[in-house]
């Protein structure tokens, strides 16, 4: 009788038992998380502020609008008009003491790296000759600008007060401002031998005021000359880690 009964097979062994309570977790989590992203709101206040700090430390790419579909190649620049980032490093480095004093203003911009001093320290009331002083400041920012391939756009600025008659040879503010631009660019030409298509003089006067001019405080921070520095080329983003 028993030779008569048909042989049972063995089936092959399935996932453990606790796989199934595995899978239910790992689904609910799933839905879970999928029901935190539904319910979050963005702040638009932050946002913008975290997207204006990436802009300052990193520059802002400058692309062209293109029309139609990108191609996947032509989505990831490899290419950003900034300041490299060494070279930033090295600029707070080598200006903390005069950043400190009040000496040198660092500004971060779209357009570059502003470094802002004190007309005061570069020239007497009126003249648009060098002071001897501000020859070390000068040495600093040519021979960066030497080694790193940079352009620097020197601008002077003055306050709204008119020049007085016997105490400049310039009539108005806006030769003068022109003038201590160009003595700067021709200290770097006679010194440096700094290349003049990576040089520029602007004189701006007293129409870019960075304070009120109705008060003395402010006038004083007016008075000054700024440098506007940028790369001399579009820097790798690979060169950054460099």
């Amino acid at each position: 009788m028993a030779d008569e009964e048909c042989k049972q097979e063995e089936c092959p062994p399935g996932a453990p038992v606790w796989m199934c309570t595995f899978a239910d977790l790992m689904s609910l989590l799933m839905c879970f998380f999928v029901l935190l992203l539904s319910f979050a709101t963005m702040d638009a206040r932050k946002y913008k502020q975290v997207a204006g700090s990436m802009k300052d430390a990193f520059g802002v790419q400058q692309q062209d609008p293109v029309e139609g579909m990108q191609q996947g190649n032509e989505m990831i620049s490899s290419s950003f008009e900034t300041i490299p980032l060494q070279v930033q490093i090295k600029m707070a480095k080598e200006f903390g003491q005069e950043s400190a004093d009040g000496t040198v203003q660092v500004d971060y911009s779209p357009q570059g790296l502003i470094l802002r001093v004190k007309g005061t320290l570069g020239f007497d009331a009126g003249r648009a000759k060098i002071k001897k002083e501000f020859h070390p400041l000068l040495n600093k920012i040519g021979m960066m600008a030497q080694k790193a391939d940079l352009i620097i756009e020197v601008s002077g600025h003055t306050d709204n007060a008119p020049l007085q008659k016997g105490r400049s040879s310039f009539k108005t503010n806006w030769g003068l401002s022109a003038a201590r631009a160009v003595a700067v660019v021709d200290y770097w030409r006679r010194t440096l031998d700094l290349p003049p298509q990576r040089l520029a003089a602007i004189g701006y006067a007293y129409g870019q005021p960075i304070a009120t001019n109705a008060t003395p405080e402010g006038r004083a921070k007016n008075r000054r000359v700024e440098f506007k520095i940028r790369p001399g080329g579009p820097q790798l983003v690979g060169n950054l880690a460099e």
